[in-house]
């Protein structure tokens, strides 16, 4: 079947309560219907599904994809459609309706878990280039690559993303779950050996933390790296050294208010392309997703890699 170029591809990841969830499906299946939108809907099943269907539909001839989830979900998203065989994704959309835990790539462009909000903003919102990360890796010695829309983490980073997704299993989807597992684990976490080059520069140094962004949030609002915008060429970047007890208190405070890298045990810096060599305890995590793989990592930019709807 010959898809048309204004169909939509729907990709809902269904978490919360379930009769919520109805209510809000069919609101926007009949907002769509009323429009005269063609659409064709999937809802993911397991870790990974989200990739595998956009893959499929960006193959089968789709070039509009709507998001129904949160960072992981869009993630996903991208990574199908970055994996799939379309040479020339630039022609290509994305739209976010955010249901999320963390909910940070949304919360850059003022999209809220106001459901009716992110709609009206889908119908009415402008379309924009925004830029795509890439980390290419080995995993068995076999050469892999993972896209990411916002950001990548290492270290402390990347443990507090793999403490969240063990307490999911427990309390459920809420943002307060980064604050919690950042404060279980900043206190217990050890730093790693790490070496970072770049044409910009380059770092040898014990690695306590690193982020390195296409937008500015990350962990459920935190500011990594509060200057990271998704639409110029650049990914931004921050290391953190070894720090001490007080460092810590310290940088905490500075978190959230963006005023993180003014922090004496930060190293900061734009680039379009990294290396990163570290030892294989270290784990990374991309967009709050682990991935499993081994250093060193070559972490690189593509711009005005396809257009979001942004209000």
């Amino acid at each position: 079947m010959e898809i048309s170029p204004e169909s939509w591809a729907i990709i809902i990841n269904p978490k919360s309560g379930k009769r919520k969830f109805r209510q809000q499906r069919k609101y926007l299946f009949l907002k769509l219907k009323h429009e005269g939108i063609q659409f064709e809907s999937r809802i993911t099943k397991f870790v990974g599904h989200a990739t595998k269907i956009a893959k499929a539909q960006a193959e089968k001839g789709f070039k509009n994809f709507m998001v129904v989830g949160g960072d992981g979900t869009i993630s996903e998203v991208i990574n199908g459609i970055f994996s799939s065989k379309i040479e020339d994704t630039s022609s290509l959309k994305i739209a976010l309706i955010p249901r999320g835990t963390g909910n940070d790539w949304g919360r850059f462009w003022g999209l809220t878990r106001n459901y009716n909000h992110s709609i009206d903003i889908f119908f009415n919102g402008k379309n924009r280039l925004i830029d795509i990360g890439k980390v290419d890796y080995k995993l068995e010695g076999e050469k892999q690559s993972h896209f990411f829309i916002n950001s990548v983490g290492f270290g402390l980073d990347a443990e507090v993303v793999n403490i969240t997704h063990r307490m999911k299993k427990y309390v459920g989807s809420h943002s307060f779950l980064y604050t919690i597992a950042l404060l279980t684990a900043v206190f217990s976490y050890r730093a790693h050996k790490v070496k970072i080059t770049a044409k910009e520069k380059t770092i040898n140094n014990r690695m306590f933390t690193m982020n390195v962004a296409n937008g500015c949030y990350s962990g459920g609002g935190m500011k990594q790296n509060p200057n990271a915008l998704p639409y110029d060429g650049l990914l931004d970047s921050m290391m953190a050294k070894k720090p001490n007890f007080f460092d810590i208190i310290n940088a905490l405070g500075r978190l959230f208010n963006g005023k993180l890298l003014e922090h004496p045990v930060i190293e900061s810096f734009q680039t379009q392309e990294m290396t990163i060599n570290c030892d294989k305890n270290a784990l990374m995590e991309a967009d709050g997703i682990i991935v499993n793989g081994t250093s060193p990592y070559r972490i690189s930019v593509i711009p005005n890699a396809i257009q979001m709807i942004i209000p």
